[in-house]
């Protein structure tokens, strides 16, 4: 498996390991849009905005939500696909190792 996959998986799992930030992202999720804008989420998560920019970052840094900014207001969105990637990453990598205790 190439470093780059490597680098992916632990990023991903990393931004989602903390309590915080996987409530941020089941919040992205469970909306219609996928996006929501930063009052929102900090009305959902009640965090401060220190913490909350701090938990959006590391996210953003981890290619899981994007920012996207309309005048004043910052909206964050969902972007599944490298978290897709390193799942199936994980996936195989399961698969392979135990795919005979998988099938009994």
């Amino acid at each position: 498996m190439p470093d780059f996959d490597n680098q992916n998986i632990a990023n991903s799992l990393k931004a989602l390991s903390h309590p915080r930030r996987m409530a941020i992202f089941r919040l992205l999720s469970a909306h219609p849009t996928g996006t929501l804008s930063f009052k929102a989420l900090q009305t959902a998560t009640r965090l401060s905005t220190t913490t909350l920019v701090h938990h959006l970052r590391e996210m953003e840094r981890a290619w899981l939500i994007s920012r996207k900014r309309k005048g004043p207001e910052a909206f964050y969105r969902m972007t599944p696909q490298s978290l897709l990637a390193s799942m199936e990453n994980v996936h195989s990598i399961l698969t392979t190792r135990y795919a005979s205790k998988i099938a009994a």
